[in-house]
């Protein structure tokens, strides 16, 4: 199981985007934690207009668009 966190906002098609397309790639395999950006304004300063994130330990994976192949070699690793 691979933890990933995903930093969305509400009402972002893109961030559904993501959030689908991690789904279909990792199936069980991610345990995935959203957090929202608007919800800190700390955060809202970090990402401002770049959402969604998607982050592992720490390290951005992509945003914006989900990057299949870094997460396919992510849940392969």
């Amino acid at each position: 199981m691979i933890e990933l966190t995903l930093y969305v906002r509400e009402e972002c098609g893109l961030c559904d985007e993501m959030r689908a397309g991690i789904d279909e790639e990792g199936g069980g395999a991610v345990q995935l934690r959203i957090v929202d950006v608007d919800e800190s304004p700390a955060l809202r300063r970090r990402f401002g207009d770049r959402i969604p994130v998607l982050v592992h330990e720490g390290e951005v994976v992509c945003f914006g668009h989900l990057d299949r192949s870094r997460l396919r070699a992510l849940l392969s690793d």
